[in-house]
């Protein structure tokens, strides 16, 4: 049998070895700690995903959708009329001028008074009227009341015009199966 000898170059090779291992082991190691914290760092700042496409939404609508009635509640003689030639001059449908039916007395600017088919035509006329206070009442038509209050002076100024704006709509998943 061969004998064994103690040769301190092979013990000097064996330890280079090991050293050099460990060494690798710990850069893989250190590497495989920048990939893990870079890839989880990168998912949270991550732009959101733009959506595939748009579809607009329709724009409120005009002054000329809306039946309106001006309605005076103050002791001013003619207020009524003089607020419904300028409503008409503004586009507004005016379909009756007279002194409010229930005769409240209504210490704002302005009331406007409207159903649930007509909540979008008096925002409308709220947009023409700084200051009036919505009042939803039961009727069934999407007619507006604008009853004017012993604070009215006038219109406010004419509003920008409500063009569409694009709503984003989510892409479909990929990861759906057909």
């Amino acid at each position: 049998m061969g004998q064994v000898t103690d040769d301190p170059g092979r013990r000097r090779r064996l330890r280079r070895q090991g050293r050099a291992a460990v060494t690798i082991l710990l850069v893989l190691a250190g590497l495989a700690a920048a990939f893990y914290y870079a890839n989880s760092y990168f998912q949270r700042t991550a732009p959101k995903a733009a959506p595939c496409m748009t579809v607009p939404t329709a724009p409120d609508l005009a002054p000329r959708d809306v039946s309106l009635r001006v309605y005076n509640s103050t002791e001013r003689a003619g207020l009524a009329a003089a607020t419904a030639k300028v409503a008409a001059s503004r586009g507004f449908r005016v379909k009756q001028v007279a002194n409010d039916p229930l005769n409240r007395t209504i210490g704002a600017p302005a009331e406007i008074r409207y159903g649930k088919a007509g909540e979008a035509s008096a925002k409308v006329v709220a947009r023409h009227v700084p200051g009036a206070a919505l009042k939803p009442d039961q009727r069934g038509d999407d007619s507006v009341d604008l009853v004017l209050g012993n604070g009215w002076k006038a219109f406010g100024p004419v509003p920008a015009p409500v063009t569409a704006t694009p709503t984003p709509v989510p892409c479909p998943s990929s990861s759906a199966k057909p």
